[in-house]
Parts: structure tokens; C-alpha cells; sequence
């Protein structure tokens, strides 16, 4: 264990000292506030004129979103770590130590859930401390529940990048992969484009990802109060959907209980993948 945890401290340390690395991993997060901030917000506010208090419900409505994607993005910039060894033969070098593969491969995952865990929670306290400011009306249970999240949250995000990233061997091929994920997240979670705006195919894959998932359950918790006060009196079923609050993979219909078994599901399949890659090196 002394060992694992030597490999945590070291893979965290080459993280956080990669400044550019720091950036890049929190890029696919500033860039939803920033294409939020000074494109969709004034357009997503007058299309919803009628509803009261709609500045606040759209605000906690992309800062959900934006927690649930910080752990899959955050999870690339760490395992830039992993992706130099490999490139460079550090790697090889550990593995001649009485670290040995299992110890090392467990040394990056919990390194990057390490970085993800952070980065989401701050990216989560930042959120709400704005939503406080602006008087969005947040319940402290479901705040609780939601900083409590961002642990299966992280969790999924670095295994599941862990078992994509292992099948990536050069440097280049990592920075072109991470760059897609980086700009493809926002869209396949119903971030750039709500869920229902979307077409059928990409809603169906959209819906295939954890991530996507983790966004809604955080939604519902941070921004329910939001669109609670904006649809008083007023059915909400058709926006839940629309805007990604609620899920549905053709007839099936995710609660937040079964959307988070699904993501647990999906991560333990991508943690078996990610065994055999072990024993396969």
C-alpha cells in the first residue's frame, strides 16, 4: 500500500506542476461558461421570456451540467501522466521495482481520481457560490448530496478514461484524443445543445454516456429548486426533457436511482477492460 500511495503522490505532483496540463484538463469547462456566458444565455433567456425568474434556472441549469463533465475532462489532463510514461519507457522502468503492473496501474487511477475529485469539487463550489450570489434558491440536503456525488462521479470518469487511454500509445494520438473528448463531451451531454434539441441518434448516445447521466442527477439536485420556482403551478414535464433533467433510452425512463446504477454498471464494465489490459502488460 505504501507503495500505491508513493505512485499517487508522484502522478499528482507531475500533474500539478504541468501548469499547461492544469489549463487544458479545466478548458472544456471554460469553454461552456464562456459560450454560455456571451452566445446562449440571452438566447436561451428569451426563449423562455414567459417563465419567472428563468435567469436563475438557466444559470444552475449549464453550471449542472458543467459538474458533470469536469470529472471526465480533468481525468484526460491527469493521465497525461500515464501516456508520457508509456511514450518516454518510464513505465518499463517502474515495473523492474518491486511496484510491479498491478501497483502501477492502481497508481494512476487513483492519481486521476486524485486531480478529478478536486477539479469537481471546486468546479462545484464555484457554481454554487455564484448561484448563492445571484439569490437562485438551492436546498442544503441536495447540495450535500450533490458534493457527495462528485465521488462515484470521479470515480467512473478515471476508470473509464483509464481503459480508453490504455489503447492510445503515443503522445500526439493522446492530445488529438483528448481534444475530441474535450469538444465532444459538451454536446453529447446536452450542454452546447439541450437533449431534446437534439437528433434521435445523438440523443441515444448521448444517453449511452455515464457523463451524461452524472449531469442530470446534478440538475436535478442543484437546479430542482430553480425549476421548481419557475414551473410553479405549471407542468414541467416536457422542459425536464428537454433541457436534460430527465432521461429516457427509447421506453425506458431513468430515475435518479437508475441513472446512477447505470453509470455504476457501465464503470465496472470499463473496470474489467481495464484488468485485462493489466494482464495483458
Amino acid at each position: 500500500m505504501r507503495t500505491v500511495l508513493a505512485l499517487v503522490k508522484r502522478n499528482c505532483i507531475c500533474f500539478f506542476r504541468d501548469r499547461a496540463n492544469v489549463v487544458f484538463s479545466l478548458m472544456a469547462a471554460g469553454i461552456v461558461v464562456m459560450l454560455y456566458l456571451f452566445v446562449l444565455r440571452d438566447m436561451m433567456i428569451s426563449d423562455n421570456a414567459g417563465l419567472p425568474d428563468v435567469a436563475n434556472l438557466m444559470d444552475a441549469w449549464v453550471l449542472a451540467g458543467i459538474a458533470g463533465i469536469v470529472s471526465v475532462t480533468s481525468c484526460m489532463g491527469a493521465l497525461q501522466t500515464m501516456n508520457t510514461d508509456r511514450a518516454e519507457g518510464k513505465d518499463t522502468d517502474f515495473l523492474v521495482t518491486p511496484a510491479g503492473q498491478w501497483r502501477l496501474a492502481l497508481g494512476y487511477i487513483l492519481g486521476t481520481f486524485v486531480a478529478a475529485f478536486l477539479f469537481t469539487l471546486i468546479i462545484l463550489a464555484g457554481s454554487l457560490l455564484f448561484l448563492v450570489a445571484t439569490g437562485c434558491p438551492l436546498d442544503a440536503v441536495n447540495v450535500a448530496l450533490a458534493v457527495l456525488l462528485t465521488i462515484p462521479a470521479s470515480l467512473s470518469g478515471c476508470i473509464i478514461m483509464y481503459a480508453l487511454t490504455s489503447f492510445v500509445k503515443s503522445t500526439g494520438g493522446f492530445a488529438s484524443f483528448f481534444s475530441i473528448v474535450s469538444v465532444a463531451i459538451g454536446f453529447l451531454t446536452g450542454i452546447y445543445i439541450p437533449m431534446g434539441s437534439m437528433p434521435e441518434g445523438m440523443q441515444v448516445v448521448g444517453t449511452l454516456m455515464p457523463a451524461t447521466h452524472m449531469s442530470s442527477i446534478f440538475r436535478d439536485l442543484i437546479a430542482g429548486g430553480a425549476l421548481d420556482q419557475s414551473f410553479a403551478g405549471i407542468d414541467s414535464t416536457s422542459f425536464r426533457a428537454k433541457m436534460g433533467f430527465d432521461l429516457s433510452l427509447w421506453d425506458f425512463q431513468f430515475d435518479t436511482a437508475t441513472s446512477l446504477l447505470y453509470v455504476l454498471g457501465v464503470t465496472a464494465a470499463f473496470l474489467v477492460v481495464a484488468i485485462i489490459l493489466v494482464k495483458k502488460r
